[in-house]
């Protein structure tokens, strides 16, 4: 078995991924009243107002921490443009198609690129909404329509994340579990790397 991930790397992946599950469904009951049971997640509608924006300061510190550990990794490089030009054929299945990818392949790097971009605009905007009786309404309606946005736009790159990650790509979720995978699924999806 090859090491993919510290237990460190996997603690705060689930932390920002549980935390952001969180605030995503309870950000989807406040909006939709037909969805308001969703705060039963946390505790009902009193305490998941209460709690939100604090789950949102938890996600914010996993967010940081996610951000130091990666980021020396998730730089595009010649072959990771080659691989993108490719992603037709990585989306169909045809390997023999695709460049080979490093530790991480361009998708993933694009998408920790996309969820980082997201993820300020969740924090910021969330600050502001936090506190409405400082800003001015105009600003707190902006900040309202970004934070809706880039929750719909998270939720939806979280989707594609799962799947890849379970249906798409079999044996990929099981290094976020014990961190690690066998050689035969580091040759196969990530042949430019050979294992921490």
């Amino acid at each position: 078995m090859l090491k993919r991930f510290t237990f460190l790397e996997r603690i705060v992946h689930w932390v920002v991924g549980v935390t952001f599950v969180l605030l995503f469904l309870t950000g989807l009951a406040f909006s939709y009243p037909s969805l308001f049971w969703l705060t039963a997640l946390l505790g009902g509608g009193p305490s998941a107002r209460v709690l939100h924006p604090q789950v949102g300061v938890v996600f914010g510190i996993g967010l940081l921490f996610m951000f130091g550990l990666w980021v020396k990794d998730m730089f595009l490089d010649r072959q990771d443009r080659e691989w993108l030009g490719a992603i037709k054929h990585y989306a169909a299945h045809q390997r023999d198609k695709v460049p080979p990818a490093g530790k991480y392949n361009a998708g993933q790097k694009m998408f920790f690129w996309v969820q980082s971009v997201l993820s300020i605009v969740f924090v910021v905007t969330g600050f502001l909404l936090w506190f409405p009786a400082v800003f001015s309404p105009t600003v707190l309606n902006t900040a309202r329509l970004l934070h809706y946005a880039a929750t719909l736009g998270g939720g939806l790159f979280l989707i594609v994340h799962v799947y890849l990650g379970t249906l798409a790509y079999p044996g990929t979720a099981r290094s976020m579990i014990d961190g690690k995978v066998t050689p035969a699924w580091a040759k196969l999806h990530h042949p430019r790397w050979s294992g921490d």
